[in-house]
Order: structure tokens, then sequence, then C-alpha cells
């Protein structure tokens, strides 16, 4: 071979390893890279949006009234308010005295936490109705309900809420605590009262 044809063929290898260059290169230039996974929040992150306190205002209970009513202080050092819980109301007669008892040993002088409702903020008696979360944590609904000192009852609560009151409930029923036990058996009125006797506890609507 002639020193003349091999470098015209030298120069046409040369030639072609650029242009396959020159087309791998566009190629993948035109190719967007997957882009990589955003991080998603660890454990610890997690578990504390998990464990987060309800968003609510905080108070402290001065005084309670019946299992579902107490008086509270305002956080600002404000007057005292009256509060209806949601989500429960009162066991009746039979148990009534138990009931606020009960209510008193975990609520009163205790910080909680009043989260809004679903429908208005007061009631007739101007009480305040908001779903109480208790300030170490857990909603006092379902801690009532499952002690069998209230019974759930579900108007103005938030929907979601009343899952884990009504399951409650049926725990304590099934266990017989409080009212679902001797000597009430869920009635409202002791054994042997008159019917239509009143309530010794404030019902849901009633007075405060």
């Amino acid at each position: 071979m002639s020193r003349a044809a091999l470098a015209r063929l030298v120069l046409g290898l040369a030639v072609a390893v650029c242009a396959a260059a020159a087309v791998f290169t566009l190629v993948t230039a035109q190719v967007p890279a997957t882009p990589a996974p955003a991080p998603g929040p660890g454990p610890a992150a997690a578990l504390a949006e998990v464990a987060a306190p309800p968003t609510g205002e905080r108070v402290v209970v001065q005084r309670v009234v019946d299992a579902v009513t107490f008086d509270a202080r305002l956080s600002d050092g404000g007057g005292v308010v009256r509060v209806r819980a949601l989500g429960v109301q009162p066991p009746g007669a039979c148990y009534g005295e138990q009931a606020t008892a009960f209510a008193s040993r975990v609520l009163a002088r205790r910080a909680v936490i009043l989260v809004a409702g679903v429908g208005p903020g007061t009631d007739r008696f101007d009480r305040r109705l908001a779903s109480v979360a208790l300030d170490g944590g857990g909603d006092y609904a379902v801690l009532a309900a499952e002690a069998g000192i209230a019974r759930a009852y579900a108007a103005d609560a938030a929907p979601a809420a009343m899952p884990a009151v009504r399951a409650a409930q049926d725990r304590a029923r099934l266990a017989e605590r409080g009212v679902w036990g001797q000597p009430c058996r869920g009635a409202e009125n002791p054994p042997g009262a008159a019917a239509g006797t009143t309530s010794t506890t404030a019902p849901a609507t009633g007075t405060p």
C-alpha cells in the first residue's frame, strides 16, 4: 500500500471516530438524567410528627362540674371559661357522682389543650365546645369512654375522632366498667328510680 493510500485510510478512521463521538454526545445530552429521589423524613422526624401534640389552646382546669364540663383558666392569665368536652356525654344519674369524681382526679388543676370542634364554638349555656387533649398526651373523650364514666356522643365532635371513642366505649361495656357494670347496667337512672327522674349531672345540652 502506498503512503498516500495509507494516509487516506488513517484520515478516514479518524473522521469516523470523531463522528461517532459527536453522535454519542448529542444523544446523551438529549436524554435527561433520572433525578435521584428526594430523601424522606428519617424515623426520628416521623415519630416526632406522630407524637406532636394537637394544635389548640392550652388552659388549666380550675374546677370539674361533671364528667364532661369544667371551668378552665386561659393561658394568657385572663378569665375563667366553662368548657364542655366534645365526643362524650355524662353517664346519667346512676353513675353521675362517680363519673364526676373520676373526672376531677384526671382533670382538676391539670393543663389541657382545647381543640375546636366542627360545629358552633359555644352552646346555649355559653359553654365553650372543644375536644380536650391531656397535656401529657391522650384524648379525654377516649379516656372517659374507656373508664365507663361517659357515653360516646358525636354532636359537634370531629367525625374522625369518634371511632376511637366508640371503640373505647365498647371495651368498657364488655368489661362492665363504670356505668356499664353493677348496679347501673348502662341505665341512666338508678334501679328502682321512677321513670323520668332528672339526672344529677349536666347532660350534653343541659344546665351547666
